[in-house]
Formats: structure tokens, sequence, C-alpha cells
């Protein structure tokens, strides 16, 4: 077997020589000079290699190891601290892994500590990757509260031999016996002002005691040396990937960390794969997938005030300063790549045919990204409106398309959910209160399949609590009734200001998160005694008309059951009146 030395400095190393040499070379060299040695052993195979390259160090061959290290590095700590650390270990291994004199070797480094167990113990086999074996295993074998270096594991790890000079400390490295490591570090320094070649060469031995410790399965993602992250970009990303799954934000943070590399232009099957180590396989492998597929398909993003990244906020980040990691700045290449993504993607279960659902041949779908705002006076039916549309209801057939029903939050601040379920149930069975009341059971059993797709929250949000609420479920629409009761931010003052405030932050929300917003607003005062309605009628209008992709007006008296709906703005595409007729089922019917 042969050993790989270097002597003076690591960077001299390349040199492999027999094992039974080293003590030899030590003798001679480490009076007045720095030996290390491989703490990996090579064969016949590997010098070929290093005659052929100079170097072991691309070697990917067999590896066998002799004896296994432990260094305790002292670091920035105090020779005191580390002394006591490297007890702390000693009495680990005696008591809770029982190893007996002879399984181990102490040595003081000149700085440090190092303790070699016999590799005897554990019964490594010869393998290719046996340095990620072994750096597992010692990994495994600490408990939780004791610190290693993980860096003596690496494949071309060296480390200093016994009875050579530590140049920095001017002391030598020494073996300990266990009584000395238990006296003080003044005594352990004066043990180290020469070489104890009294000693002579330890020859350690073992019976496989800690053999049940050895991690057998190698990691798909292998970390054998120390890596210079990129530790100024995103650092709240980072920080996320390194802390792994915690109980209670591992959804929150797969979203975030997905969009990342989305946003980075990381392949979604790359991303799948890396969260999914992440994972660790504590989450079921189909949600983590799953939240991976619908970042990427509905391009959820997460700035510098998100709650979660926030928290983890650091000031060597590039963005720290000015908080702008969601802001980008396109070329027109750019701009053209986003026209053709949109113009042939695939909007199914996405996106809302409106003018379908009227049974008019007119342009006016609702795509991800739209704010659009329903107004109407008193008794025009507006909720009536938005709960027919986001139930799939095809107005012109009488009849509910599950085709067009999308995944939905509908936030209802005015009505309890009890009332608005009921309704629900109405439109989607098309049958009265006094026959949904009557068949209550009946109706839940048949007909609430129909309602899988929407969630229902009754409490007054803010608009960080609606933004959060959506992050979380994830639907594809939201409808907010009505605007007027989402409490906003102190410093909002009047009514117009507060509209003004809630409808761009509904707007940029859609935009970002990509997703179909609709609002609910009432109509100004003077429009609701005229019962006469056109795009300046809801309250705060110029907010809402500025705002809005499409403004929807819905107009009729509350004691008819004729209404009227006007499309009064579509930045892309047509405009439209059509007639409608209430039914005791709440649904809105076409009148012919």
């Amino acid at each position: 077997m042969f050993v790989e030395m270097a002597i003076g400095s690591p960077s001299k190393r390349g040199a492999l020589v027999p094992i039974e040499d080293l003590w030899d070379i030590v003798y001679e060299q480490g009076n007045e000079q720095a030996v290390y040695r491989s703490v990996y052993l090579y064969d016949d195979e590997a010098t070929k290699f290093v005659r052929a390259n100079g170097t072991v160090k691309n070697f990917l061959g067999i590896r066998y190891i002799d004896n296994v290290p432990i260094d305790i590095d002292r670091g920035q700590n105090s020779d005191e601290y580390t002394l006591q650390q490297t007890q702390y270990i000693m009495d680990y291994l005696h008591k809770e892994l029982s190893l007996k004199k002879g399984n181990y070797a102490i040595y003081y480094s000149g700085t440090g500590y190092h303790i070699d167990i016999s590799a005897e113990c554990f019964g490594f086999q010869p393998s290719e990757d046996l340095p990620f074996i072994v750096k597992a295993t010692m990994m495994n074998l600490m408990s939780e509260d004791i610190k290693i270096d993980p860096a003596v594991y690496t494949r071309t790890a060296l480390i200093r031999v016994a009875h050579s000079l530590n140049i920095k400390s001017e002391l030598f490295k020494i073996p300990l016996t266990l009584e000395e490591l238990y006296t003080n570090y003044t005594n352990i320094i004066s043990l180290a002002q020469d070489r104890r070649l009294d000693f002579g060469v330890e020859e350690l031995w073992g019976e496989k005691s800690l053999e049940s410790y050895i991690v057998k399965e190698v990691p798909k993602v292998r970390s054998m040396q120390k890596v210079n992250e990129p530790s100024n970009v995103v650092n709240c990303v980072q920080s996320l990937y390194n802390k792994g799954p915690q109980q209670g934000n591992r959804n929150h943070a797969l979203l975030r960390m997905a969009s990342h590399f989305r946003r980075n232009g990381i392949p979604s099957d790359a991303t799948k794969a890396s969260l999914l180590h992440w994972n660790n396989n504590q989450l079921n492998p189909q949600i983590v997938i799953d939240k991976v597929e619908s970042t990427y398909n509905y391009g959820y993003k997460y700035g510098c005030n998100d709650e979660l990244l926030a928290s983890l906020c650091n000031p060597k980040c590039v963005y720290y300063k000015n908080k702008d990691y969601l802001v980008d700045i396109k070329t027109s290449g750019d701009l053209q790549s986003e026209l053709e993504t949109r113009l042939e993607a695939d909007f199914t279960g996405k996106m809302i045919p409106l003018a379908k659902m009227f049974g008019l041949d007119k342009d006016c779908n609702i795509y991800p990204g739209e704010l659009v705002t329903i107004f109407g006076p008193t008794g025009a039916n507006k909720t009536a409106l938005a709960q027919n549309i986001a139930l799939g209801y095809d107005f012109a057939n009488d009849e509910i398309n599950r085709e067009w029903q999308i995944p939905t939050l509908f936030l209802s601040l005015e009505l309890s959910g009890w009332y608005m379920h009921r309704r629900n149930q109405q439109i989607v069975a098309g049958m009265s209160k006094d026959d949904v009341t009557a068949n209550y059971k009946f109706v839940g059993d048949t007909y609430n399949q129909y309602l899988e797709h929407l969630n229902m929250q009754t409490v007054a949000p803010t608009p960080d609590m609606i933004q959060k609420t959506i992050r979380d479920l994830q639907p594809n629409l939201v409808v907010v009734d009505y605007i007027d009761l989402v409490e906003t931010p102190r410093g909002i003052n009047g009514e117009y200001e507060q509209v003004r405030y809630i409808s761009h932050f509904l707007s940029n929300l859609a935009v970002n998160l990509d997703i179909i917003i609709i609002q609910i607003s009432q109509v100004a005062r003077e429009y609701s005694r005229n019962q006469i309605l056109d795009i300046y009628a809801g309250k705060g209008s110029g907010a809402i008309e500025n705002a809005s992709r499409k403004v929807i007006g819905i107009n009729g008296k509350q004691d008819s059951t004729e209404k009227t709906v006007s499309l009064f703005k579509n930045s892309d595409g047509d405009l439209f009146d059509v007639e409608l007729m209430w039914t005791p089922s709440f649904r809105l019917k076409r009148r012919a």
C-alpha cells in the first residue's frame, strides 16, 4: 500500500511512497519541518496514475484507509476551550461508543488536536466512494453538539504526521496518553516542545465495534470540500436551502426557492432534482413536484418585502440597500420572448371565457394577470354575477360547465360563509332556497363536487393578508367581495384614496402572481339613485378605471328579475351588453 506525502508544505504533495517507509521519512525530516501524509491509502493503480499525471488530485479509483482521524481545530477558540472540546469528544468515544485502549491514538497537533480511530473498528471496505462513506459515517457517528472538521475526509485530504514540526506554532505534533490529555493546556505545551520518538509507531486495532454506524448509501449530491458560495446574492434563499425543510414553513420555502430558480433560468427538472434532495423525503415527493410545476406555470414571484424572505434578510446581499430583488429591466428581446410565450401558452384551466359564457361571439376572455371590476347599485346582484362566473355557469344554456371552473379563492367580506355556501349550492344545483334547505344533506352529497375548486374566506383582511392567503392556496382566480371592506393601512384616508390603494394593490398582485382577480365595488350615490351606469359609476371611478383591465357593470332594480350586464372597459378586446334574468336559484340566465 502507498501513502501520498508532502514535506515542508501541503503544496509539495504528489509523491506516493510505501506506507512502511513513512516512519523513516518522519524520523529524518520531521525535526525541522512539517511532514504530511494522505488520509487515504492507494494501490498500484494510483501509482500508475501519478506517474502519468504527476498528481493524485483527479484520481477517482479505489482508496483504502488505515486510521480515521478526528480533527479538532482551534480556529478562533481559546486553547483552553479547544482542550475541553477534545476531552469531551474523548469522553464520548469511551462512554458512548465503548472504544478501548488501542482502538485510538491521541495527538496534540501544535495548535489543535487529532484523534485517530483504527479503521478496523468500522470495517470500511476499499472503494471508489470511500471518502464519501467515511465523511458521512463520521458525521453520523458524532452527536449533534460535537463539532469536528469534515474537511479532513475529502478525497485528497492531507494531515500532519506525528513527530513533525508545526511551523506556525513552532511546536511538534506529539502523541498524548489519555492521562496527559486530561491535564492542563500548559502541560501539553511543555510536552510539545520536542518530539516524543520513544512512542514509536502506534499500531491500532479494532473489532468492527462501530460497524453499525457506517453510512453505506452514497449521497447523490456530494460535498467533500469547502466551496466558495455566492454568499452576497439573495442570501435569504440560500438560508432557506441550507436550513433544510423546517416544520411549519416547508411549503412556503419550496415556493420561494422554486421561484428563485425559475427567475434565474434553471429548468424545472433541475429545480425538482435540487428541491427533492433538499426535501430529504420529509414532504411527499409529489408535493415538491406540484409546487415546482405551479411556480413555473404561474410565475410566482417573491421579493425583498415577502414576509418569509424578509425574516432572513442579510446586509451582505446585493439587494439589501434598495430592496429591489423584484425589479426587472427587460430588453426588446426579453419582451419578444415573453410575447411569444404568452401567445403560444395553453391557458386551459387558467382563463375565463367570459364572452362564451354569455353565448356571445365577441373577443373577451379574462386571462391571468388581469384585474376585473364588477360594480352596480344595491340589489343588482353583483355578488351573484361573480358567483356565477366563478362556478362556471353557462348563462346562455343554463348549465354548469366544469371545464370553466378554475381554482378559486372567494373573499366574502359582507355575507357569511354558510349563506354563501347555500347560494353556491343553489347555483350548481339549479334549485331554489327552499328546495336546498329542505334537502340540504342530499344537495350536499350530490352537488358539493361542483364546489371542490372553491375556497371561501369571510374575515375582513388587510392587503398583506390577502397576499399571504393567495400564496398559501395558490388559486387561479380570486374574488374580493367587496373592496370597501378590505382594511387599508393607516394614513390612507378618504373613500377615493382607499379605493385607489386597494385597486392598484390588487392589480399589481394579479400581474406579479399571474392570476385573475375580480373585485366587486359599490357605485357612487348619484348613480345608485338614478339607476344609470357608465364607466364612471363606481366609487373612486378614476382609480377603478385605471387599475382594471376590464370593468363590468350590472344594473337592475332590486325588486326586478331583469338585469343588464355591460362591459364598459376591455383593454384588449370587444365591449358588449347582455340582458339577464335573475332566477330563484341565483342563476342569472341570459334572456332570449
